[in-house]
């Protein structure tokens, strides 16, 4: 006979562990979601918050930073142009205006039209919002609130702006004065920048909108409340519900794809209240009339160019998934030859915009590393191109950045053995990556072979490090990059300096001393930058017109003002710039804006350009000069030492010549890596784990000597390496390629809905939950304590510093992009 009070308390027993049970498998049912959409959609609204203090811590062709080893040698004329650029210069002041955040947006094209929209918000309770136009590019503004009614616009997702036409606007707002919940939103609307307004009222609450990519009416728009997805094909005035229970959704955007087709993820759960992470993937190509099941058990999916990859769910009593990639829209799979991943880890495509992809795969054990492949031009089969590469998932960044002023050059930072940080260069897509160089007549503090110019990103950024901005480039200022770095054998902790590149990142030099706000103008004939220190007070610009060679500075406010920013025209067209920020004292948002057309007033003529090799520093010997992914490019480039202006219409002018194919022109096959002399060797416990590949259902066994022509190099001829020689040996099935450790062993039933039902949930006895649960208790202890007592963090270089400095998390300043944090930030 059990003991008095046994029964109850052990009822309350179970019940508790059924509890914990529930919790911990909710825990589990929620691992790193993948990153699948490298083309984060382009924010066409510029954000600032008004805070206090400090942020927390051959002939004819010219080479360019090659040509200056020794800067002191710079002539800079001694001319003085305060007075042109004072002629230059208007201020503005937003009277009876304090609210602490503004959202702007520039509303057309080259006719100097700005929104820009003042909130306050904190959490529940919300501020009057004010809305003003300006149409002088920022010199004065209007206060139009009146004509959105005086609406209470939202802070998030409020203001969005077509990338077809930049007059087309729209504006959401809560319901009535202050009251931010509810289930239903009101949007004003604009398609002639601001002139006029109109709002209509919608019968769903709004989270996010996305624009069509090529129908300038077309919107879909999400609702948090009942996770609808609604679309509108007359921009906003009316909406029709296209799909219920909506996790994701995309517009599509491949060569295969019509302006009606439409890409989501349905959670045919219906588990409104969580996320599930186990979605059916669904497309239209109706605008939603009709959707079909293309994919089942996905946790992300993504479309970029041709390529559709989702992330599957390989094993439903572990979550392990894998990655799958379709290049006719979900007609048929393929599996991407990476490695199956564990839920504490995560996939994430980098870029896909050079015909190519770059795809991180986080390493096991919360390093805060992983491993970018590169795929073929096919996107199935991936090789390595950089190991040890820093992506923290608690955190949430990466320092991976396309240089978009020169083709084939990309950014990362490694992690090196001593947890020191160090910044790689590729100027092949990927192929091969290096330190960047060290600047010219600059060396380390202290002797080292691994000296070079450590560049800060995103990651520096969230630690705390003054560095204000992230590396700069534009397509059509050819070759020149803004950074800020340090030279050093890794990053520091310490003020970066502002260094310039205007050949690619194949040399830099110092331009500036210290942290500054920068940008470019009229096509890279202009460079302006504000310095900023931590206590943000700023009252001065420089501003260069021969690529960062000779600046100037110019006062343009005799009180200092708290500085929140550059704002200039999108597209580095303009020179026109405004320098935005309020008052120490009165609190009051300030901005001017200073036209330096009255500096440069010459249109430049075709003798003040030369012509430019592009990676002409790439092969200072070989077969060919200057050839790189198979073809030698040339530019027409204004030279550094004329003064005039390349206009806001002007395009880059340049050539294409194919080259002959040679080693350079080959990287890794799937399955080989670099080897300490630069050459692809085999790494047999790779190989020997997926020795087969399967592709449009033929069993292909890989024999080659492990290279393969880089994906969109456009070499002709010439004698590769080795052909690679592959044997198509069978027919096979996607369901018994491979055996079930790997992870397809159930791909039929996941593709195919007959084999997709009839699932039966057993129930589970005392022993069973208990048994799961210590088991899960011990995993997540172990993650736990393991976190706590043995965290990985990063050394900055210990230069001009007396210890190395830790840096702890500080999810307070964390920089947020697309991308779903691990389960381990679910623990305490």
């Amino acid at each position: 006979m059990a003991a008095p009070g046994w029964t109850s308390f052990g009822f309350l027993a179970l019940s508790l562990v059924f509890f914990l049970s529930v919790v911990c498998s909710e825990a589990l049912s929620h691992p790193s979601k993948d990153k699948l959409d490298s083309g984060r959609s382009v924010d066409c609204v510029n954000r600032m918050r008004r805070e206090e203090g400090p942020r927390e811590k051959s002939p004819g062709r010219r080479k360019r930073a090659g040509d200056r080893p020794d800067r002191s040698d710079t002539r800079c004329d001694n001319n003085d142009y305060t007075e042109q650029v004072r002629d230059g210069t208007t201020k503005f002041t937003f009277h009876n205006e304090t609210n602490l955040s503004v959202s702007m947006t520039w509303a057309g094209e080259n006719n100097g039209v700005l929104l820009v929209l003042t909130t306050d918000e904190w959490g529940p309770f919300v501020g009057p919002t004010m809305l003003w136009r300006s149409a002088d590019y920022g010199k004065t503004f209007q206060n139009i609130s009146k004509k959105i009614n005086n609406a209470y616009i939202k802070k998030d997702n409020g203001m969005y702006k077509s990338l077809l036409d930049p007059a087309r606007v729209l504006l959401v707002s809560y319901m009535t004065g202050g009251e931010t919940d509810g289930s239903f939103s009101r949007i004003y609307v604009t398609t002639d920048g601001g002139e006029t307004f109109d709002g209509i009222t919608l019968n769903f609450n709004v989270d996010t909108i996305q624009f069509h990519p090529k129908n300038k009416d077309y919107l879909l728009a999400h609702s948090q409340n009942d996770h609808s997805l609604y679309l509108t094909q007359d921009f906003g005035r009316n909406w029709h519900v296209v799909h219920n229970y909506v996790a994701d959704f995309k517009w599509g955007t491949a060569s295969y794809d019509t302006d009606s087709t439409i890409y989501l993820t349905y959670d045919p759960k219906h588990m409104s209240e969580a996320e599930s992470y186990n979605y059916d993937l669904l497309k239209s190509t109706d605008l939603g009339e009709n959707f079909v099941v293309v994919a089942e058990h996905v946790y992300s999916f993504g479309q970029q160019g041709q390529f559709l990859y989702v992330s599957i769910e390989l094993n439903e009593n572990n979550f392990t998934r894998v990655m799958h990639v379709s290049r006719n829209g979900g007609d048929t799979w393929e599996l991407a030859q990476l490695p199956s991943i564990t839920p504490d880890r995560f996939y994430s495509i980098l870029d896909m915009s050079e015909g190519m992809v770059f795809m991180h795969v986080d390493d096991e054990g919360d390093t805060g590393t992983g491993t970018i492949y590169t795929s073929g031009a096919d996107g199935i089969i991936f090789s390595v191109s950089l190991t040890s590469h820093l992506y923290p998932n608690f955190e949430s960044v990466t320092d991976f950045y396309k240089v978009k002023s020169l083709r084939g050059v990309y950014l990362a930072s490694q992690i090196r053995n001593d947890k020191s940080i160090r910044t790689m260069i590729t100027y092949d897509r990927g192929g091969v990556w290096q330190p960047v160089p060290t600047p010219a007549g600059m060396s380390c503090e202290k002797p080292s072979d691994q000296c070079g110019l450590q560049i800060h990103n995103q990651y520096s950024r969230v630690k705390g490090i003054n560095a204000p901005m992230g590396p700069l480039s534009e397509p059509n200022a050819v070759g020149l990059i803004l950074v800020h770095g340090h030279v050093s054998d890794a990053l520091q902790t310490t003020n970066p300096d502002v260094y310039i590149s205007d050949d690619g990142g194949y040399n830099w030099f110092k331009a500036l001393d210290g942290p500054h706000h920068y940008a470019i103008g009229d096509h890279g004939g202009l460079l302006v930058a504000v310095p900023v220190a931590e206590d943000r007070l700023a009252n001065t610009i420089r501003y260069s017109f021969d690529e960062g060679q000779c600046w100037r500075d110019y006062k343009f406010t005799e009180e200092e003002i708290v500085f929140t920013g550059l704002l200039t025209e999108p597209g580095a067209k303009t020179m026109k710039v405004g320098i935005w920020g309020f008052g120490r004292d009165d609190h009051k948002w300030r901005v001017t804006v200073i036209d330096f057309e009255k500096v440069v007033t010459r249109q430049c003529t075709d003798d003040d350009y030369d012509t430019w090799l592009a990676h002409e520093e790439y092969h200072k010997t070989g077969i060919e000069d200057a050839c790189l992914l198979g073809v030698k490019e040339t530019f027409r480039r204004r030279k550094k030492n004329t003064m005039c202006k390349n206009g806001y219409s002007y395009e880059v002018q340049g050539e294409k010549h194919q080259c002959t194919c040679m080693d350079a022109d080959y990287e890794c096959e799937y399955g080989f890596h670099r080897d300490s002399e630069n050459k692809c060797t085999a790494d047999k416990d790779y190989i020997s784990k997926f020795p087969e590949v399967c592709e449009k259902g033929e069993l292909q066994e890989i024999k080659s000597n492990g290279y393969r022509l880089i994906p969109g190099d456009e070499c002709v001829g010439g004698t590769p390496p080795q052909v690679s020689l592959v044997d198509l040996r069978e027919r096979c099935s996607k369901s018994e390629l491979f055996d079930e450790q790997y992870g397809l062993a159930n791909f039929k039933s996941y593709f195919n809905k007959e084999g997709a039902g009839g699932k039966v949930v057993a129930g589970l006895t005392v022993t069973v939950i208990l048994i799961a649960v210590l088991i899960i208790a011990v995993y997540y202890g172990k993650r736990w304590w393991r976190r706590k007592q043995n965290q990985d963090v990063y050394r900055y270089s210990e230069l001009n510093q007396t210890d190395d400095v830790t840096l702890e998390e500080d999810h307070s300043s964390k920089t947020w992009v697309y991308h779903d944090d691990s389960d381990v930030d679910l623990l305490p």
